[in-house]
């Protein structure tokens, strides 16, 4: 069996999760719409390395191990769901899913959450993580996702959930998202401020995610000293 991408477990199982559904044809095809033994482990995994479960758009960037996971997420809200339910019955203790923080701060999305929590746990002594604040002093109407501060420095993160860093969207929705997200850029080149984007495709791999919040820890830590 194929190792996954970016350094995960090496998942073990080949069989479908057992089914309540009736024999032949019939079950052969809702069984398409429920995880694998691969799938689960393939999510716990992601969920570990994240700190939160992930939806099933971070898994468009895993290649062929997260298709699946992709696939039963397109399907629907209920499908989607019962991969999350599935998870936390065979494993209790992993973190809840959805936009809610370790410390309760309710997040605009769970891309923004998992974020936050990665940098929270970074965070150096007087250094302040705001949640849509705004930019600039004089831009109340927009607001960034994610500022990291530091006396008088300020890192400006903006989370785009919505896509990859190729920018492809695919339906409606994310395309809205992708133009809010353009207009806040217009914001920061006008304010001559240079924002740090996090693509979806970046959850995709864990470990580069929290190398880049412990880079822009740093470089706050250091410039705000």
């Amino acid at each position: 069996m194929a190792q996954p991408p970016y350094g995960l477990a090496p998942l073990h199982g080949n069989h479908m999760a057992t089914l309540s559904t009736t024999t032949g044809s019939a079950s052969a095809l809702s069984s398409i719409f429920y995880p694998t033994d691969e799938d689960l482990l393939l999510y716990r995994d992601m969920t570990l390395a994240l700190g939160a479960p992930p939806n099933a758009h971070m898994f468009r960037f895993m290649g062929a191990a997260g298709q699946h996971l992709v696939f039963i997420g397109d399907t629907g809200t209920l499908e989607w769901a019962r991969v999350q339910q599935m998870a936390m019955r065979r494993w209790p203790d992993l973190p809840a899913p959805g936009p809610v923080a370790f410390d309760g701060t309710v997040l605009d999305s769970l891309p923004e959450r998992i974020v936050y929590q990665i940098l929270s746990g970074f965070l150096r002594r007087n250094m302040v993580l705001d949640v849509h604040e705004p930019i600039g002093l004089a831009q109340g109407r927009f607001r960034a996702d994610l500022t990291l501060r530091k006396g008088a420095v300020s890192r400006y993160i903006e989370v785009a959930g919505c896509c990859g860093s190729d920018r492809v969207t695919r339906n409606d929705e994310e395309q809205k998202w992708l133009a809010r997200l353009d207009q806040r850029l217009n914001v920061y080149r006008a304010l001559d401020i240079t924002p740090v984007l996090i693509w979806l495709d970046l959850f995709a791999r864990p470990a580069d995610l929290k190398d880049l919040c412990v880079d822009l820890v740093d470089d706050v830590a250091l410039r705000g000293a």
